[in-house]
């Protein structure tokens, strides 16, 4: 994993821990130049999506792929 690779994973993951909502989960973020998967378990359908949509946001994502678990 090269640097900006890790660097655009980690500002992802900050930024879904930053949100006070899924704060408490453990999401894994990995990147695969600027596709982001999310992999973990969160408590809702809310949850799933809103991290999804964070990912998103972020500059140099270009495409995010969701396989948080709804538990």
């Amino acid at each position: 994993m090269n640097d900006t690779m890790h660097n655009l994973a980690h500002q992802v993951e900050s930024t879904i821990m930053e949100d006070p909502d899924l704060q408490d989960y453990e999401i894994d973020v990995l990147d695969s130049n600027g596709i982001i998967t999310l992999r973990g378990t969160v408590p809702t359908r809310a949850a799933h999506e809103k991290a999804e949509a964070i990912a998103r946001e972020v500059e140099g994502v270009t495409s995010v792929i969701n396989e948080l678990d709804v538990i």
